[in-house]
């Protein structure tokens, strides 16, 4: 038996709705090898290294369970709350279970699984030892980082999905902002307090989130939260007034043990279960894997969608349900039977006249959460038109400039599916013959097929791609593996496009720059360099955005 992680978990999980500690084991064929002494321990027999046996997972589970129990009730201690599942990796299991005070949890955790493998030496030392943590000064970071409801001043909105969560949790901040709001943003660029930047750095985790919810300004908290922090830390809060999921795409996969959409999504889903009951769940009813979190959330559902009502969506509407459906250019809410226009596209400047979907997708969701935290709709409609995404009010998200008679948009796609839509966005502005280049490139923690996808993408849009490579998103691999990677997709489009490679974004992108005709466009995969390139633009180029 492999033992292969032993986290603390600081807020609700997808394994408990509590700060959890999490055992994660895994054996080579899914039969489990443990020490006879764990079953003498938990029945309350003189314990000794009495030989092995070979269990199935769901008894190696059970009696890990048994031991995390006997060790609390031997320290005095009140049971905790216990669960444990299979992971999406193969032969991969997890026990969790909640916790109040980190070292303790943690030394515990250690040694349970100690016991089942049966390294049993100074059992009952290492037991005491458990009571003398309890009992000795607390450590400043033994308490949970997560901010209980009781001790929450402040309404939470919080934002997930795989793409848009940062535009869409700027534009929240903005419209609140706006309608005179005092408003703490964390997100994967920083911490903001009202328009201070607080901290650098990316805080889409439980620590933005606390830093957010201790500051005294603050009127409303916007979190972007991400898959990473939940997986790492858990949430940072332990509820939610309103929650947001922009859509579930292909991203990290294979990364924490989610492997499939469908796990990225249960991820996701994170978010909208922790809303309160009275509270709303913005979801995306375009994005399937987003519409179906209505099944296992306890506030009510908010849905959106830019395209033709469906059946879902026309029965949740009939039913009195909330909603912002796109339809001819005009948003219509309907809420408790009723329907009014609410704004329209060209009215809203991100979507620059609904030529950019995905900000369409965004505005929507934006619009939905500050509605369900009782904003009104001209409230709504003055914030939504007056937000534009410029390097000052969307650093980095579909930033548009014009350079020397060419278009450069600027735009942290990370992503197969940002590609996509980027792309889709660029080919708006080629003017008679010109030439669409695709900059593209992204961090290393992502399986290798996602490189070869982009290429094939860029292959099937562009007239010339630079693919460029990382120095500070290398994240385990060697320089150029990921440039060979996005070649061999190039290659496998089969189109004869123009591919050259450069060592850095900021070299890919002022080579393009120099090049560049009337007509152009340049199309960046910008996730490195974007504080740089957008000062170059805004000196040298003229935002259309």
């Amino acid at each position: 038996m492999k033992i292969c992680e032993i986290r603390d978990l600081d807020g609700p999980n997808i394994f408990l709705r509590l700060p959890a500690i999490k055992l994660e084991v895994a054996s080579d064929n899914g039969e489990f090898v443990v020490n006879s002494a764990a079953n003498a321990f938990v029945v309350g027999e003189p314990v000794s290294d009495a030989g092995t046996e070979t269990v199935d997972p769901a008894r190696l589970m059970a009696l890990i369970t048994e031991v995390v129990n006997v060790l609390h009730d031997r320290a005095g201690q009140t049971r905790p709350e216990v669960m444990s599942r299979p992971m999406e990796e193969r032969h991969h299991y997890v026990v969790a279970y909640s916790w109040r005070h980190r070292r303790f949890a943690r030394t515990l955790g250690a040694l349970a699984l100690d016991i089942v493998v049966g390294d049993i030496a100074e059992i009952d030392t290492r037991i005491e030892s458990l009571n003398s943590i309890l009992t000795s000064p607390p450590e400043e970071d033994d308490a949970p980082e997560m901010v209980t409801a009781a001790d929450c001043r402040v309404p939470i909105v919080a934002i997930t999905g795989t793409n848009g969560k940062t535009t869409t949790s700027r534009l929240i901040s903005f419209i609140l902002r706006h309608a005179g709001n005092v408003v703490g943003l964390t997100s994967s660029a920083g911490v903001y307090i009202d328009t201070e930047q607080v901290l650098a750095g990316d805080y889409s985790g439980p620590s933005g989130a606390h830093r957010v919810l201790e500051d005294d300004r603050v009127d409303v908290a916007v979190l972007e939260t991400a898959r990473g922090g939940m997986l790492l830390r858990g949430l940072g809060y332990e509820e939610s007034d309103v929650s947001v999921v922009t859509n579930v795409s292909a991203d990290h996969l294979g990364l924490h043990g989610v492997l499939t959409l469908e796990g990225l999504a249960e991820v996701k889903s994170l978010v909208p279960r922790m809303t309160r009951a009275d509270g709303f769940a913005v979801l995306n009813g375009d994005d399937p894997l987003v519409l179906k979190m209505r099944d296992v959330i306890q506030a009510r559902p908010f849905l959106v969608t830019q395209h033709e009502q469906t059946e879902a969506i026309k029965r949740h509407i009939i039913d009195g349900g909330w909603a912002l459906c796109l339809d001819d250019g005009q948003i219509h809410w309907y809420h408790d039977g009723v329907s009014t226009v609410l704004t329209t596209l060209n009215d809203i400047p991100i979507t620059f006249g609904g030529k950019a979907p995905h900000m369409v997708e965004n505005a929507l969701c934006a619009a939905a959460a500050v509605l369900a935290l009782g904003l009104s709709p001209d409230q709504v409609r003055e914030g939504l038109s007056a937000f534009r995404n410029t390097s000052r009010d969307n650093h980095g998200r579909l930033n548009v400039y014009e350079l020397n008679g060419a278009t450069i948009v600027i735009d942290f796609a990370h992503n197969e599916a940002g590609l996509v839509r980027l792309l889709e966005f660029a080919q708006h502005y080629r003017k008679g013959n010109g030439t669409l280049v695709a900059i593209i490139g992204t961090a290393g923690d992502r399986e290798d097929s996602v490189f070869r996808a982009l290429g094939e993408v860029a292959a099937k849009s562009a007239d010339i791609i630079i693919r460029k490579d990382t120095t500070k998103y290398l994240r385990g691999r060697e320089p150029g593996d990921m440039l060979q990677m996005m070649q061999e997709g190039v290659e496998k489009a089969g189109k004869g496009i123009a591919s050259e490679e450069a060592s850095s974004e900021r070299e890919a992108c002022l080579r393009a720059f120099e090049r560049v005709q009337p007509g152009d466009v340049v199309a960046v995969m910008c996730i490195e360099d974007y504080d740089f390139l957008l000062t170059y633009l805004d000196e040298h180029g003229t935002s259309v955005s």
